[in-house]
């Protein structure tokens, strides 16, 4: 069984997050590979700008140098702006996936008409908005991570729609990034 490890690069208490955390892994959830989480327990409360992202790095790395000596496959970090990323590949041998970057990848492949919904606007706009907003797209894009409830939502409302949620295309990257070892 593959092993791979989401990190969140903050130190928010597990309380907290326990509750999305499960729901995101349980949607992530496939056979053969087992998910597992942990936030990194320094840096920001949470990652809202570059700062946040520059001050969770290092704890970013160490996480991800743990994750591979437990024997972890693949490390996905849980955060859009990909905090510590390149600094954890270059420190391991396994594949560190940032969400920012595998969208990226994503999007660029994308069908248009592309919808993106930016983590602020997640944040502030309800389901209704979400859902009228989208329509006309044939890719929706979400711009952060811990809205996967989000892409859910958006498939039920809009079966025909590709919906680009940032964990879920980092998943596939890190078995992409696996499979090509």
């Amino acid at each position: 069984m593959l092993r791979i490890l989401v990190v969140g690069p903050t130190s928010a208490p597990w309380s907290d997050i326990a509750g999305e955390v499960a729901a995101d892994l349980a949607r992530l959830a496939r056979p053969g590979i087992g998910l597992e989480y942990r936030c990194t327990g320094g840096g920001p409360a949470s990652i809202r700008d570059s700062a946040d992202a520059l001050a969770a790095a290092p704890f970013v790395v160490r996480t991800v140098q743990a994750a591979e000596h437990e024997g972890f496959d693949a490390v996905i970090v849980d955060c859009t702006d990909d905090p510590g990323v390149a600094m954890a590949r270059a420190a391991v041998s396994i594949p560190v996936i940032g969400p920012g970057e595998a969208m990226a990848a994503a999007i660029a492949d994308a069908r248009p008409p592309i919808c993106h919904f930016f983590c602020d606007e997640l944040r502030s706009l309800d389901a209704d908005v979400i859902i009228q907003r989208a329509l006309g797209a044939r890719t929706v894009t979400l711009g952060g991570t811990g809205f996967s409830h989000v892409a859910d939502l958006l498939v039920n409302a809009h079966p025909d729609v590709v919906v680009l949620d940032p964990l879920a295309v980092a998943l596939d990257a890190s078995l992409a990034a696996i499979a090509g070892r």
